[in-house]
């Protein structure tokens, strides 16, 4: 029997005792900054003060875990996985019709002129590691897009797509291919959105999942913890039932932990109305040992909210969210996540320079392809994917306009300030469409970025792209970095849709063995109707 929970509204509290940590963590050195940002104490009072404080509205009470092995992973592989539909659809916070109409403005945007490309002073460059991760014809029932994500560990690489895991060594040969049905042991209904995350404090991986709903009481988000250093042995499994009223659909679950937590935030929608974010944190000590919980759920927050991968041992957290468009970012402090007696929740905002939806990417004219009837889908400006957090700065990334271009703009946040420390956008080339991009940093604050380009005027299909910046680099700037794959030079159109979806994100995650080097995972194109994905790394 597959157990699955959902909430309690009865007021529980389990005090849950301290793990001691026998790990000797990381210390984060402290960086020479590339900006002044000595702050009066009257300024950094009022930073503090801004803050608005958030209390949780409901519980979220789950029981004990299932052990799941391999041998039970591979038994089920011979039942064939639940239908999914052909595509995914994707769900903008601000509604079909806006969303409809923001993208139709900047397609429409006068042509305009974007500075080459910046060359920083220590690009990171390709270590020799590059090697084809999983393709649509591998992952059946084959719908798209793959919403590639994977992480690097101290013994392989683990890459999960829509409806599929696989596990490869640090050499590049694959050692696992399965369904994520068969990996969870759920056949409800498809499985969507997942992520996978190595926490190198504890030496586990964490693999979560979406599934569309079983009915309208009822969606199921799937979480698994190995119970080894090994992703290859044995996970504990959750199913939790995350319909908290009736006929809401929770969407684009996003994966990130400080010190003692794992935190999870979604999209709540309901029908194509956006009902805000939810946000819950689960002890590591309860999770990594398959134990219950009871935590407090937070709801209503902001659209679309990425947690951060936390490098210290902060007692906050800081999660930040970017609207589809404008010059706020918001930002929430949990402070004490793995403490549910104790946890708090602030919202203060963050000043940045004004931003839009971006353009859809145009593919270079080869058979039925041009520029307006068949385009790649740039999403709406959201930060995809976990921030790095170390110490006082925060990392980011989101796909804005850059005049008529679709462009990556990364950003250090001070988070004690509440300020820029640097932004900057990074492109392949003055004429190329930019999009899908993910960021790491190390605890030397080195930045890694990978995501996709193309250049319809070069006739330069979708390229997976990498570059960085090292920490004494000038400030805002990454620059064109290098192609690590690019697709067949065919029209990607798998659709009757004059926009094409493409993954709704993309990984880059530090070597755990090596934090001057990182590992990345991004889309391409494998035939006009299929997609591919390829893994590489890259170091300074």
């Amino acid at each position: 029997m597959k157990k699955r929970y959902t909430l309690s509204s009865k007021v529980y509290w389990r005090s849950l005792g301290l793990v001691s940590l026998l790990t000797v963590l990381v210390a984060v050195g402290v960086q020479p900054t590339t900006r002044a940002q000595a702050q009066s104490s009257d300024e950094l009072a009022s930073a503090e003060s801004a803050a608005v404080p958030i209390a949780p509205t409901r519980k979220l009470k789950v029981g004990k875990a299932v052990l799941r092995t391999w041998a039970e992973i591979t038994a089920a592989e011979s039942t064939p996985p639940p239908l999914a539909p052909t595509e995914a659809p994707f769900r903008s916070t601000l509604g079909d019709a806006a969303y409809a109409a923001a993208k139709a403005a900047a397609n429409s945007a006068p042509r305009s002129i974007k500075p080459s490309a910046l060359d920083p002073l220590g690009p990171p460059i390709f270590k020799g590691i590059s090697f084809e991760g999983v393709n649509q014809s591998e992952t059946p029932p084959f719908f798209r897009p793959p919403d590639t994500h994977g992480t690097i560990g101290t013994s392989h690489f683990v890459e999960v797509t829509n409806t599929h895991l696989d596990i490869y060594s640090r050499d590049g040969v694959r050692v696992v291919g399965t369904s994520l049905a068969a990996f969870f042991g759920y056949s409800a209904t498809a499985i969507f959105d997942p992520r996978a995350v190595y926490d190198p404090i504890w030496n586990r991986w964490i693999i979560v999942s979406d599934s569309f709903a079983v009915s309208p009481t009822e969606q199921n988000f799937l979480l698994a913890i190995s119970k080894t250093a090994d992703p290859t042995g044995p996970y504990f499994v959750y199913i939790l039932n995350v319909t908290f009223t009736s006929s809401d659909f929770f969407d684009f679950p996003q994966l990130g932990f400080d010190q003692d937590a794992v935190i999870i935030t979604a999209n709540i929608f309901n029908g194509t109305s956006f009902k805000g974010a939810d946000l819950f944190a689960v002890a590591k000590a309860r999770l990594y040992n398959g134990l219950g919980f009871s935590v407090p759920l937070f709801t209503g927050l902001c659209g679309t909210l990425a947690p951060p991968i936390v490098l210290d041992q902060n007692a906050s957290a800081f999660l930040v969210c970017a609207p589809p468009s404008g010059s706020t970012i918001t930002k929430l402090t949990m402070t004490n996540a793995s403490n549910p007696g104790n946890v708090t929740l602030a919202a203060s905002t963050i000043t940045v320079p004004a931003y839009g939806v971006p353009p859809d990417a145009p593919q270079p004219t080869v058979g039925a392809c041009n520029s307006t009837t068949n385009r790649l889908d740039t999403s709406d400006a959201r930060f995809v994917n976990a921030s790095t957090q170390i110490g006082s700065s925060l990392f980011q990334v989101h796909t804005v306009a850059l005049g008529s271009f679709a462009a990556p703009k990364f950003y250090e946040f001070n988070t004690t300030t509440n300020t820029v420390i640097q932004s900057g956008f990074f492109f392949a080339g003055s004429s190329s469409f930019d999009w899908n991009a993910s960021i790491a940093a190390s605890a030397a604050k080195n930045v890694f970025v990978t995501w996709t380009s193309d250049t319809p005027s070069t006739s330069t299909p979708p390229q997976v792209r990498f570059s960085g910046r090292l920490a004494a680099d000038p400030a805002g700037a990454i620059g064109a970095g290098f192609s690590l794959s690019t697709s067949a030079l065919v029209c990607y159109d798998p659709s009757t849709d004059n926009v094409e979806r493409w993954g709704d994100y993309s990984a880059v995650t530090i070597d755990p063995l090596n934090s001057t080097r990182a590992w990345g995972v991004n889309e391409k194109v494998r035939t006009g109707t299929t997609w591919s994905t390829r893994i590489g790394n890259m170091g300074y």
